[in-house]
């Protein structure tokens, strides 16, 4: 949650590099590679990240047993 207290579903790219610990360059990388879907706000600069997007970057450290 942000300081409104409101969970956003939408993340910029510097939010999204915080949460999951890496560079805004990873970020942007994994975006150009096509591993990352982002948006652009129409006539801004601004690049938002859906957060399930961001959450399907995250892959167990191992697999499932079941």
């Amino acid at each position: 949650m942000d300081e409104s207290g409101i969970e956003r579903d939408l993340l910029t790219v510097e939010q999204a590099a915080t949460y999951l610990q890496l560079s805004q360059s990873s970020i942007r990388s994994y975006i150009r590679q096509g591993k990352l879907k982002a948006f652009r706000v129409a006539g801004k600069r601004k690049v938002l990240i859906q957060r399930g997007d961001m959450m399907a970057l995250l892959e167990p450290t191992r697999p499932d047993p079941t």
